[in-house]
């Protein structure tokens, strides 16, 4: 408020004074507040954004996620945000278990409203947007005064000269760094005088002054590109920034999403063991009921043999979905499931089975467009380039165009003073150029060089990261082309699996007698037909990690149709930080 009121004074007062100089005074002084409009002021809008700021400013709104305590082990024990979705927990009735049924959508929501890893990185962008500000405020206007009192008292010799003085200085004034190097300044200043000379008009006088002053350069320091620099780097860091938090965004969705799959395969390969021993144990029986007839002692230890392996393999199975569960409860990072200790996790998600077939080239377009690591190396090459103009021009010899305007009353009272001020009766304006040159200009000229040797680095890395991710595009769409492949190989070997197995058990029920040798061939056909089935389901797992392998390394994560609703519920998730 006290600024707005100080400049409405300065500028009615230069208006006042203006209003009565000679048509030569107006022209100049019209050229110089023109250079003051040219000035102008700089901007932190951004001039793109990334959809995920949106995310990204809610985690930073939510804080950190609360802890029970800072000491013992409360500080490892989360606490349930706001809003958060619940996961669907129930009791078993059997084992008396926890069960939680997981879609995969839920999985992620779980798992980017609370991972650390995401919540560490999401403050970045917002402390480089307060770098923006920071750059941007070199251009904001200033205001400035001072209050002076000075007594003399001095013994003096002459007549002409004072002995006894004093001084009252009152100056406000406002001044400016404007985005073409230029530096303004307009004051207004009230001096009173007193001295005891002897022979002088008015021993008390006051001498209003209204003065402006501007200083533009014309080469080193000049112009938009050089002034505006740091407000152009910074924005470019902001967005180095978003990248890097959308980057580790995508990591852990991937991670989430790889895990699920995981978790469902590891639960059909436990689904399809815990079967064949089932139906070994079954083949077991059935020799108990034909030992009277024809099944010895031998073919029940087969049997019993082969029972007791499958047995081991189920625990092993069993052990392995425990590890696999337990992996996804850490991602998911819940309050809740992170004390289920024994929960047991149902995937209710089923992973995508249908081809899709991707062309090199148009996943490679998209991959140059929104891979992470080649828009960071993109963003990092406009800033060496940036700093390759600005050192361009430093390197040049300092010109400036230097210009002032004072406008000054003097009489005995305040009133008449002021109304020679306003009248402008006494005018004066400078005009000048300075000049200013190192001689050699080595320190400038070796700035130069070194910014472009940066840049040529920034370009050399841009084209390593591009061939790299070039030939993990490439492989990545071979990796996705086998598993398509290796799905329909595994069908057609269930099929043929199955179909064996059958012919086996038809022919078992007209054999006359059971040899060790039938039922060693009829528990390896049990074998290879879970085994079948095992390789189709991680056949259609691996497929579906290769996708989001692939949708990794193009930087396309966040835009699979199972991601997209996520992204939004956990950006609501939670509560401003108090």
């Amino acid at each position: 408020m006290i600024m707005k009121q100080l400049s409405s004074v300065l500028v009615e007062r230069a208006l006042c004074v203006l209003r009565f100089c000679s048509p030569a005074r107006l022209v100049l002084s019209a050229v110089m507040l023109t250079m003051i409009g040219f000035a102008g002021c700089a901007s932190q809008e951004l001039a793109r954004v990334d959809p995920i700021v949106g995310y990204q400013e809610s985690l930073v709104r939510r804080g950190p996620q609360r802890r029970a305590s800072l000491e013992g082990l409360e500080l490892m024990r989360p606490t349930a945000e706001p809003n958060m979705p619940a996961l669907n927990v129930r009791m078993d009735t059997e084992s008396g278990k926890p069960v939680i049924s997981l879609r995969l959508e839920d999985a992620l929501v779980q798992a980017l409203a609370n991972s650390p890893e995401i919540q560490v990185v999401s403050y970045d962008p917002s402390i480089s947007k307060e770098e923006i500000t920071m750059a941007v405020a070199d251009f904001d206007v200033t205001i400035f005064g001072r209050l002076n009192y000075d007594d003399q008292d001095n013994p003096q010799n002459s007549i002409f000269l004072a002995g006894q003085s004093n001084s009252r200085i009152a100056e406000s004034g406002l001044k400016q760094r404007g985005i073409t190097g230029s530096e303004w300044s307009l004051a207004y200043a009230l001096v009173r005088n007193w001295d005891d000379r002897a022979f002088q008009e008015l021993s008390t006088r006051y001498e209003p002054m209204i003065s402006f002053q501007i200083r533009q350069p014309l080469l080193r320091d000049a112009w938009q590109d050089v002034n505006l620099a740091g407000v152009e780097i910074s924005k470019l860091n902001y967005l180095i920034t978003l990248v890097g938090f959308r980057q580790k965004t995508e990591q852990i969705s991937a991670e989430i999403v790889t895990a699920y799959w995981l978790l469902v395969q590891a639960a059909r390969v436990v689904e399809i063991q815990r079967a064949l021993l089932d139906e070994t144990v079954e083949t077991m029986k059935k020799l108990q009921g034909r030992r009277s007839i024809d099944a010895t002692e031998v073919q029940l230890k087969q049997a019993e043999s082969a029972a007791k392996e499958r047995q081991a393999v189920l625990v092993e199975e069993e052990k392995n979905l425990r590890d696999i569960q337990d992996a996804l409860l850490r991602l998911l990072s819940n309050p809740r499931a992170g004390m289920l200790d024994d929960a047991v996790i149902v995937p209710m998600t089923e992973p995508q089975v249908q081809p899709v077939l991707f062309d090199f080239e148009d996943t490679l377009e998209v991959a140059s467009r929104y891979n992470p690591i080649i828009q960071q190396a993109k963003l990092a090459l406009e800033v060496a380039k940036i700093n390759v103009t600005v050192a361009e021009r430093q390197k040049m010899p300092r010109l400036d165009l230097v210009a002032s305007a004072r406008a000054t009353g003097l009489d005995r009272g305040y009133g008449e003073a002021g109304d020679q001020l306003r009248n402008g009766d006494f005018m004066s304006y400078a005009v000048g150029i300075t000049l200013e040159y190192p001689l050699g200009n080595r320190q400038r000229t070796a700035e130069f060089r070194r910014r472009r040797l940066e840049r040529s680095k920034a370009y050399s890395a841009l084209y390593n990261v591009s061939d790299q991710i070039a030939f993990q595009v490439k492989e990545r769409i071979r990796l996705v082309q086998k598993n398509i492949e290796q799905m329909e190989i595994q069908r057609q070997a269930l099929e043929t699996a199955g179909v064996y197995l059958h012919a086996l058990e038809n022919t078992e029920a007209v054999r006359a007698t059971l040899t060790p040798e039938f039922l060693l061939v009829k528990l390896q056909a049990q074998q290879t037909l879970a085994n079948a089935r095992k390789s189709l389901s991680k056949a259609i797992v691996d497929y579906n990690i290769a996708l989001t392998a692939l949708a990794q390394i193009t930087g396309t994560v966040l835009d699979v149709k199972y991601i997209r609703t996520p992204l939004n519920v956990a950006a609501a998730v939670g509560a401003p930080a108090q």
